[in-house]
């Protein structure tokens, strides 16, 4: 069985993606999928550049200080927002201001867009990013921000659902980003 690792310690980030792989390109039974740990020791680097650069970095560093792991694939993944006509390369900038400061008008679309950067056991890069599509609707409740969470997950509601992503069971929620993830990942033609 080959190996891949997801390089993020975010339990929700792990969940979604390594389910979006298992549909793709990675398939349970022939792949497993592990997320990086802490006892691993990859140290963590300053984020800098925009969304897909990140990813690379994050990737980069799993490879370099995972060798003996003997992975066929590292995976990074760094996400932005499209938000107002602009892709905002640091989520957590805005964080605050979406979840807290009515940044956002109850009904608004805006856009995650998550870069992945994959790296084969013999180096070679694939890199894409996507934007997967959402409704803002503000907080029904008090809500305090968590490390290796993802708290917007509270309110970004997919199009054409009444609730918020945190909320949809797991197969509705990894259907709906399968809608427009599948493709262009498949497109990838990862070897």
């Amino acid at each position: 069985m080959k190996k891949v690792l997801i390089a993020t310690t975010n339990d929700d980030k792990y969940d979604a993606v390594s389910k979006i792989f298992e549909n793709t390109i990675f398939p349970s039974g022939k792949y497993s999928i592990e997320k990086l740990t802490s006892d691993m020791n990859v140290p963590d680097e300053k984020e800098v550049g925009n969304n897909v650069q990140r990813a690379r970095a994050k990737a980069l560093n799993a490879y370099n200080h995972l060798k003996e792991y003997r992975y066929d694939y590292i995976v990074g993944l760094d996400d932005a927002v499209f938000i107002k006509e602009k892709l905002e390369p640091n989520i957590k900038e805005y964080l605050n201001k979406i979840l807290y400061e009515n940044y956002l008008n109850d009904g608004e679309e805006y856009a995650f867009n998550r870069a992945y950067c994959f790296i084969n056991k013999d180096g070679t890069i694939y890199e894409t990013n996507i934007n997967i599509p959402y409704i803002y609707n503000g907080l029904k409740d008090d809500y305090e921000i968590k490390e290796h969470t993802y708290p917007l997950s509270k309110v970004s509601y997919p199009i054409g659902y009444d609730k918020p992503i945190c909320d949809l069971n797991k197969d509705d929620e990894i259907k709906y980003y399968l809608k427009y993830v599948k493709e262009k990942i498949m497109k990838l033609n990862i070897k």
